[in-house]
């Protein structure tokens, strides 16, 4: 049944059953229904903050406020620690940027070879710090065998742990890498498309990293 207007002037109803209200017109197309999740659905296939904002019809800012709702976790729910053993870890690190190409943001993960999933990840500097960021999360799985390349960190360590130096066992974590710059606009070489702050470039490929592999 009609439940009066909005402050817009457009029509609401309420049901009367549940007695919940809505409304099916909106005068700005950021409150419609689905507006948020559009948003994230393009940032995920590949389609920059500016160029949404032109496709949706929507101040940039909205863009900006949809993507910085998001909670990423870094690290996945699919492989339950003490229970399940990942065979073997490859890991890696991918190169980015924010704002400048002196301003480094690397992405740290490791990546399941047997599941063909990314078990954790985290952002910073190339640094031993940083890996050891990303082996505080995966202490808590039972690793079998550690795949690097040979970056001199890895080697130092994971000495005594059973590891294996080649860019020949890292190639399905270095194609994942392709992924990554195929889908994310802002990862993407010799583009226009770059992040502008820390917070939206660790949030957007985090989420990433979450709906395709940790949920």
């Amino acid at each position: 049944m009609r439940n009066g207007k909005s402050t817009a002037g457009h029509q609401r109803y309420l049901c009367s059953h549940c007695r919940k209200t809505w409304q099916i017109s909106f005068t700005y197309t950021v409150s419609q229904p689905g507006t948020h999740q559009k948003i994230i659905d393009m940032a995920m296939n590949g389609v920059g903050c500016r160029a949404s904002a032109r496709i949706m019809g929507v101040g940039l800012n909205t863009i900006f406020t949809a993507l910085k709702k998001l909670r990423p976790e870094p690290v996945t729910s699919r492989i339950q620690p003490g229970s399940d053993v990942i065979v073997c870890a490859e890991m890696d690190e991918q190169w980015g940027y924010v704002g400048a190409k002196s301003r480094q943001r690397w992405l740290f993960y490791a990546y399941d070879r047997m599941r063909r999933t990314v078990v954790a990840h985290v952002f910073g500097e190339r640094t031993l710090a940083t890996l050891e960021r990303l082996l505080e999360l995966l202490s808590v799985f039972d690793v079998v065998v550690w795949m690097t390349d040979g970056w001199p960190l890895y080697e130092s360590r994971l000495k005594g742990k059973l590891h294996v130096i080649s860019k020949r066992y890292t190639q399905r974590i270095e194609r994942h890498n392709l992924n990554l710059r195929q889908h994310l606009a802002r990862l993407g070489r010799k583009s226009l498309s770059f992040s502008k702050s820390v917070e939206l470039h660790d949030k957007v490929i985090g989420h990433y990293l979450n709906i395709k592999h940790y949920q």
